[in-house]
């Protein structure tokens, strides 16, 4: 979703050097230089996995495997393309050109219907970070009365998870769609749009969310109060996971072994992130990359992710389902497919066994 706020990621990333001792440890957070250089996996041929992701927290695990080298401890060469939206990688997957990817929810629910891709792992939930936002004294207006909504002025990313929210939060409050005017907009639109004092209330998600919260701006509802899931995941083209169940296996517990290392010291997780903020080209303000990182923290451990993935009515595929469902309402889809045919948790119960023990 950050991928609609500022210029296309820059591309160029740097070689950085290397780290032998726990002195250096913090040299390398400012260096990026990869964790296990000295791990035996170094001597390992590298099985290629095509990776395509996005310069976002959600893609940040990836370049933190990356970065540290834990896809070279897991003997694997990632080759990793960023592109700034899910569509390119759609398009990518149709003629083979990746292996394993993240996808956002409406991306990976056109995918999974149109393409047969395969749901390896859920990364987070987003829905708490969805928000509806307005001026102060507006929210406060509209929390004493739920009818002063009505015809109320919305900035919205349309066809979004962000407009998907928007219908839950309005459905909470007791109105529908229908009952308030829809403004089409990206989200830096939005922002310059709401901050000149045009419309009611904005749809937004970091780091726009963080930016009007920032001016005072005051949420009125996100997605989490609306009580909707809206999954972030790691997919893999049906052809590879057939062929090499073993690889994408090794990627997941790659990435999982990012994950756990995010999660052990904001200071650390904060100064690689900022490289990558570097890396991706967009020079955000602190507090929206203090922000960034907080959520990129939040991330789901295997254990979490395998919850979310597994009974007779996965929760991963009632979310799913969920999204899918506005997606035909809004005439995106014609049918909502079956997700519980569409997410394989083996690879990721196995890649849990994997991880190492990175400090």
């Amino acid at each position: 979703m950050l991928n609609t706020v500022v210029k296309q990621c820059s591309g160029a990333r740097r070689r950085l050097a290397r780290a032998t001792s726990g002195l250096a440890l913090a040299t390398m957070l400012l260096t990026g230089s990869p964790l296990f250089e000295g791990s035996p996996a170094k001597a390992q041929t590298l099985e290629v996995v095509r990776t395509e992701t996005q310069p976002t927290f959600t893609g940040f695990p990836t370049f933190v495997a990356d970065k540290m080298g834990f896809f070279k401890a897991h003997g694997i060469d990632a080759r990793i393309r960023y592109v700034q939206s899910g569509a390119p990688t759609l398009q990518s997957a149709a003629v083979d050109g990746w292996d394993v990817a993240f996808l956002g929810a409406p991306p990976a629910v056109i995918g999974a219907s149109s393409l047969g891709l395969i749901i390896v792992g859920m990364i987070m939930d987003e829905g708490r970070y969805h928000e509806l936002i307005g001026r102060p004294d507006y929210v406060a207006s509209v929390e004493a009365d739920h009818k002063r909504l009505d015809g109320a002025k919305i900035f919205v990313t349309t066809l979004s998870t962000g407009h998907y929210m928007v219908e839950g939060c309005l459905r909470r409050l007791g109105l529908k769609l229908s009952d308030v005017s829809i403004i089409p907009s990206d989200q830096p639109a939005t922002v310059s749009a709401f901050e000149a004092g045009q419309g009611d209330l904005a749809q937004v998600w970091p780091p726009q969310s963080t930016v009007l919260r920032g001016k005072g701006d005051k949420v009125l509802c996100d997605g989490a109060a609306a009580q909707l899931v809206i999954p972030s995941v790691w997919v893999a083209t049906p052809k590879f996971l057939k062929a090499h169940p073993e690889l994408v296996t090794r990627w997941l517990a790659a990435n999982l072994d990012a994950i756990a290392w995010m999660k052990k010291d904001f200071g650390r997780t904060l100064a690689l992130y900022k490289q990558f903020d570097t890396f991706r080209g967009y020079n955000l303000p602190e507090a929206a990359l203090n922000d960034e990182t907080r959520i990129a923290m939040s991330e789901f451990l295997s254990d979490q992710q395998i919850a979310e993935m597994t009974g007779p009515n996965p929760p991963l595929a009632v979310a799913l389902d969920g999204i899918g469902a506005f997606f035909v309402r809004a005439g995106r889809l014609q049918r909502v497919p079956d997700f519980t045919k569409l997410i394989d948790v083996a690879p990721l119960q196995l890649a849990a066994t994997q991880v190492s023990k990175a400090p």
